[in-house]
């Protein structure tokens, strides 16, 4: 048994008969002629095969056959435009999901504030930040279980994508501690003085302790920490100074603390991965864009 050959535009014209009850009203709907629409009824009657409407004292009657099928009709219709409003709202942005994996230094203040502006252009997207360590970031870009990562790359991976960010070091002391009346403080500051720090397998923390070495500069003592937060803390309460990134430094605010720019160059590198040779999202644009315009005025410049 062959099957149906249908054309749009004829179960077009039958949808528009059945619901305005009329073929002039179904004509005009279409923006065409009255006969146009019964020379549509008529191809769609000789394609499907059986009678759709009956002339019953000068009206047309749907038989029970083109109720049927214009139940069927009505579903589907339904779903097409469903695909259309979904086909707009994605072309403008309005739907859709992203993904992001990010290192705690980005994922934990950061960015919740760039989603914040990026949530008030996209009502309707649907968001997943995942905080990892920069290992684990890697590994989610590379298998696609994200959209985009944030993570401290070793070199170039050539399994990724990546752009690298720059990070100029702050140095954070005590509201009344006598080296805020320097603008910039020097290494050398560092001699004597109690310095607040990151673990030793930290990269900033590396760097740091490299350079303190190679000009033999000795602070009085160390206190080691985790997170940004614990050493912000304990500068404010007054037990030392310490070297952060412009991120962390201004997380937590300047209430009792004192931000001045610090002389050696220790900037921290980060890069923004995405999975390689696949094309990135609307949305996945929009938000990278938006991460660039806030992260440049805490950026150094690129390595010579």
């Amino acid at each position: 048994m062959r099957q149906p050959q249908l054309r749009d535009r004829q179960v077009l014209a039958f949808k528009h008969v059945m619901e305005s009850g009329t073929v002039t009203g179904a004509a005009q709907r279409m923006l065409t002629a009255q006969p146009g629409v019964t020379r549509l009824l008529k191809q769609l009657e000789h394609d499907v095969g059986f009678t759709l409407f009956e002339r019953i004292r000068g009206r047309l009657v749907p038989t029970p056959e083109a109720r049927t099928f214009y139940r069927e009709v009505a579903r589907v219709w339904t779903g097409i435009d469903h695909l259309r409003e979904t086909a707009r709202r994605i072309r403008e942005r309005e739907v859709g999901g992203l993904r992001i994996s990010a290192m705690p230094l980005l994922g934990m203040t950061f960015i919740p504030d760039v989603l914040a502006t990026f949530m008030a252009d996209h009502p309707d997207a649907s968001v997943e930040l995942s905080t990892y360590r920069s290992e684990q970031v890697i590994e989610e870009v590379i298998t696609q279980r994200c959209d985009l990562g944030l993570a401290i790359v070793a070199g170039n991976d050539d399994r990724v994508q990546q752009e690298t960010f720059r990070l100029e070091s702050l140095c954070l002391l005590p509201a009344r501690h006598p080296l805020i009346e320097k603008p910039v403080i020097a290494l050398e500051d560092l001699a004597g003085e109690t310095l607040v720090c990151f673990e030793t397998h930290d990269p900033l923390r590396r760097e740091l302790d490299r350079r303190l070495s190679e000009h033999d500069v000795r602070p009085h003592r160390r206190i080691e920490v985790s997170l940004g937060l614990q050493a912000a803390r304990l500068v404010r309460n007054g037990l030392g100074l310490s070297i952060l990134d412009p991120i962390s430094a201004h997380a937590f605010g300047t209430q009792g603390l004192v931000l001045r720019p610090f002389a050696a160059d220790l900037a921290e590198e980060f890069a923004l991965l995405t999975p390689r040779d696949q094309p990135a999202s609307r949305l996945t644009k929009d938000f990278v864009a938006l991460f660039r315009d806030a992260i440049t005025p805490l950026t150094a410049p690129p390595a010579p």
